[in-house]
């Protein structure tokens, strides 16, 4: 494996994601370590201490670190019970002790009733000794109720702090924000302050010459980070790495706008994913260059004819049976509840749900519908692979689908998604969201159905099965894989990194022509 040289300047690329099925980040830092830059990854650790090292992209250095969430957890550990939950228990601990206390109450009470049954006593004594039973179970239903009662309240307390929102929560959001101004991230949104407790040692001790900071989170550790260097005669140069992502609440995108505003405007360059969030980065932050264009692609490599066996293979599928994917995260918005209700209508076909975490909650609920459905046998759930593996692993399949819903981050630009089921070559099925629909109407690649409607759905799915090499030879045709290939997409990014550290050190080994990671 060929490593940079000492001289080679060092960059950290941060992300606050376990890296497992973080894409960007992989394939950021393989296109930096082909550049000749040394390159450490850092990410937090699923499990076990910090430090732990996984797998890693060749030549790049893998840190995992653990992030306590301590200040995070606080909102959830003693929630404001508020004139909705007066009752509600004030902390996590006084939750935990009042059940624990029921339960061995319950204990003591159920082997007194046995010890009463089985062991001798005079019958007046015999006949109180259960009368004081009784009444301790008496107490102990009258106590059950209560704590009940209470953990209920509890529960739904923590349910409104864990997700925000409602015309009081945004109000309180809103005026924070007029108390504190761009400070307020740190009272609405102390995960980014957990974060600086995690990763800003880890930042000191590497000394990088650049941080690339991989989303909004990590931004502000980057920048402080770089600040402190400075002041010890060190230069840290910073690149922002971000996507539009509609937040989950009112207090999140408060938070998320004023701890951008803090720190956008100190870094030293900017990336994102699309041309029409660049130019509103720059107008919203007064940014001196338009970010540079980036989009998270896989890099180009042709496939095996026949394809390896990959999701077909994992879910034990013949080859002639149909098999649609998707590869992401659940959510209700992301419409997968569509792709099974339209299970029934489309009779043998499967699908395979590619998600990071298979005991997700919504994964649970598309699994109880589908079982309602009677189509259990037809769902597959399967956890993420390795980036580099993923054109690959969906290649056996017969479709891709992103059935998103309409939201704000959705016009922004295509997902990673779309383009890692091109270079799997497959048909894709989108919904009309505009920037799905576009491309896939401009290239004959699939077909677009109205956002929710499974009928149409259903329709769209059958158009692909019935001709599939239609929508396949569309890939065939011009340069769009080659354009739509990390090879092309990361030299803006590349550029960059050589204006702020210098010109590129190309590493040979890496950089081979035959490597499907090297930079076109």
């Amino acid at each position: 494996m060929a490593t940079a040289p000492r001289s080679a300047p060092r960059i950290a690329v941060l992300a606050d994601s376990a890296l497992d099925g973080d894409s960007r980040a992989h394939r950021v830092a393989v296109a930096a370590v082909a550049a000749g830059y040394e390159v450490t990854l850092i990410g937090r650790a699923a499990e076990g201490p910090a430090g732990a090292t996984g797998t890693a992209p060749a030549g790049v250095r893998l840190l995992r670190v653990t992030v306590a969430e301590t200040l995070h957890r606080r909102r959830l550990q003693r929630p404001r019970p508020g004139p909705r939950h007066v009752l509600a228990y004030r902390s996590a601990d006084t939750h935990a002790f009042r059940n624990a206390l029921l339960a061995a109450h319950a204990a003591l009470l159920a082997s007194r009733g046995a010890e009463l049954d089985v062991i001798h006593r005079p019958l007046p004594l015999k006949a109180g000794a259960r009368l004081v039973h009784a009444g301790g179970r008496f107490r102990h239903v009258l106590r059950r109720a209560w704590t009940a009662l209470r953990s209920a309240q509890y529960r739904a307390a923590v349910h409104r702090r864990a997700t925000p929102g409602g015309a009081l929560e945004s109000a309180a959001a809103t005026a924070t924000r007029l108390l504190l101004g761009k400070r307020c991230w740190r009272r609405l949104d102390p995960l980014l302050l957990d974060l600086e407790i995690a990763y800003g040692p880890v930042l000191d001790e590497l000394r990088p010459h650049l941080v690339h900071a991989l989303g909004h989170r990590t931004l502000g550790t980057a920048v402080r980070a770089a600040m402190r260097a400075e002041g010890t005669g060190h230069r840290v140069e910073v690149v922002w790495d971000t996507t539009a992502e509609a937040e989950a609440s009112r207090r999140a995108a408060v938070a998320r706008d004023a701890h951008e505003r803090s720190y956008a405007p100190l870094t030293d360059g900017v990336v994102t994913v699309a041309d029409t969030y660049a130019d509103r980065l720059r107008e919203r932050h007064g940014l001196p260059a338009r970010p540079a264009v980036a989009r998270n692609t896989p890099p180009y490599e042709p496939l095996p004819s026949p394809p390896p066996p990959g999701v077909r293979d994992r879910c034990r599928l013949a080859p002639e049976v149909p098999l649609l994917v998707h590869s992401g995260s659940a959510g209700p918005a992301r419409g997968l509840l569509t792709v099974v209700d339209a299970l029934p209508k489309l009779y043998d076909l499967h699908a395979a749900l590619i998600v990071p975490d298979p005991e997700d909650p919504w994964i649970r609920t598309l699994a109880g519908r589908a079982a309602e459905l009677g189509v259990a046998r037809r769902l597959h759930v399967l956890p993420y692979v390795p980036p580099a593996e993923i054109p690959r692993f969906l290649s056996s399949a017969d479709i891709g689908v992103l059935p998103v819903h309409r939201l704000p981050d959705r016009q922004v630009a295509l997902p990673a998604r779309y383009f890692e089921y091109a270079h799997a070559r497959l048909p894709v099925v989108v919904s009309d969201v505009r920037v799905l629909a576009r491309p896939t109407l401009e290239i004959g690649n699939g077909e677009v159905f109205r956002c929710g409607d499974t009928a149409d759905f259903v329709r769209a799915v059958g158009a692909v099965l019935t001709n599939p090499r239609r929508y396949r030879k569309a890939y065939e045709r011009g340069d769009v894989l080659r354009e739509w290939s990390w090879q092309q997409q990361a030299e803006p990014l590349i550029d960059l990194y050589a204006r702020l550290l210098g010109p590129r050190r190309p590493s040979p080994e890496l950089s081979a022509p035959d490597a499907p990671v090297a930079l076109a």
